[in-house]
């Protein structure tokens, strides 16, 4: 009994701090901007603009002198955003601000400890204007930008002579058009006429005599179109291969080629990949292994840095029955649904069934920072071997999820 007292007071403790570090009063401070500042001057003279030590006075979620100016990165790592926040400690990655937690949070995929220069493995948020490798995209970005303005503007300078040299090009090709054309109706009236003898011959020959020039005419015309079509249809066809990419499972049984005019979003993606395989979409996810990250539906697919080229084939016959399928009835501790077939039971006693379990752990797991996940009710800790043992999970599952757990460890590691 007092244990589960504890454990009751642990995950309230949790959650009221999580409740606790957000803060509210950032949202209407964020403002996009093209640059960061790079060292400490530019960083006081943006923060004096910014004004957060006033705003610090009148919010309520931190004390004033913590309500500091920031520059870091949003969620899609594609702008940069200038706000009033609390710090943060980072445990070596880049800052960045999430909306749904209100506040600096660590992002695993932003690991800036392999950048070069690397940043330490802690360091408070509002001094992330030392490690400018986390900004180096966005200034990439930014750069190139700048340099077809220039190009753009230097383009506009330019007009009269580029004129003078376009309008000598079309006058040569014109030139060149004529002689062609010339030399095309010189070779048709140079052809030998009929003799006099031959025009007195039959209608019959003489038409035959006419017409076989007219057909082969018409058949080179013919044969040119072709030629023509041909032509187009393979310029056509380098247009589409440029846009094409490869997708594959994890486990490599299964590949496939999309085109991106297809496809806008990772819902399309998944949509189009269900009819070319005959598999429910609901089996389907894109995910990228490495990185430990399953794409959401509504992601498009041209913001994206990298292509998706790694899809997750789930398991069809997840909800098969097992020996401790008894037709008892049970409450699912996570969907509190009541449970008679199609169920497993969790080491802790509690009961659940695979497809609620499943969902519940590739929401969860990924970016977590446990290695497994406490059961809802009474929070004991299911480690990740049994979550993919209960979850009856596909061979695919299985590789991404132990990529997950290595990410994980990783991470618990720099934490520490």
């Amino acid at each position: 009994m007092m244990s589960v007292l504890c454990a009751i007071m642990f995950a309230s403790g949790a959650f009221f701090s999580l409740a606790s570090s957000m803060c509210p009063e950032s949202i209407p401070t964020v403002s996009i901007v093209s640059r960061c500042p790079s060292n400490a001057m530019e960083w006081k003279s943006a923060a004096e603009r910014k004004k957060c030590d006033f705003l610090g006075k009148i919010q309520n979620c931190t004390q004033a002198e913590n309500f500091v100016y920031h520059c870091v990165l949003n969620k899609e790592t594609t702008e940069l955003l200038e706000l009033c926040a609390p710090v943060w400690f980072m445990a070596g990655y880049c800052a960045r601000f999430s909306e749904v937690n209100k506040r600096i949070i660590n992002d695993p995929g932003l690991d800036c400890t392999k950048f070069d220069p690397p940043c330490p493995s802690r360091f408070p948020s509002n001094e992330s204007y030392k490690y400018q490798t986390c900004y180096r995209s966005i200034i990439e970005k930014t750069f190139v930008f700048q340099q077809r303005m220039y190009m753009s503007a230097d383009f506009n300078t330019s007009v009269p002579s580029a004129f003078a040299v376009s309008f000598g090009i079309i006058l040569v090709l014109l030139i060149l058009l004529f002689v062609v054309g010339f030399k095309l109706e010189w070779i048709k009236f140079t052809i030998p006429c009929l003799k006099k003898d031959d025009i007195e011959k039959q209608t019959g020959d003489q038409n035959e005599a006419v017409e076989t020039p007219l057909l082969e005419a018409n058949k080179e015309k013919n044969e040119g179109g072709e030629k023509t079509a041909k032509v187009e249809n393979m310029c056509t066809q380098k247009v589409e291969d440029i846009r094409q990419f490869g997708i594959h499972s994890l486990s490599g049984d299964v590949e496939e080629n999309c085109y991106l005019r297809d496809v806008k979003t990772i819902g399309d993606l998944r949509d189009l990949l269900s009819a070319k395989i005959k598999k429910p979409k609901g089996l389907l996810l894109l995910v990228d292994r490495e990185k430990g990250i399953i794409f959401n539906d509504d992601t498009e697919i041209e913001t994206l840095i990298a292509m998706p080229n790694e899809m997750m084939i789930g398991n069809q016959n997840r909800m098969t029955a097992t020996g401790e399928d008894d037709k008892t009835p049970v409450d699912d501790v996570i969907s509190n649904k009541l449970l008679t077939v199609g169920k497993c039971k969790m080491w802790c006693g509690h009961w659940t069934a695979p497809n609620s379990l499943f969902d519940w752990t590739k929401e969860k797991l990924p970016g977590a920072l446990t290695e497994g996940l406490p059961c809802p009710k009474c929070s004991k800790m299911w480690n990740i071997d049994d979550l993919i043992e209960k979850c009856k999970m596909s061979p695919d599952e299985r590789l991404f999820f132990k990529s997950v757990e290595t990410i994980i460890k990783r991470n618990v590691e720099l934490a520490k």
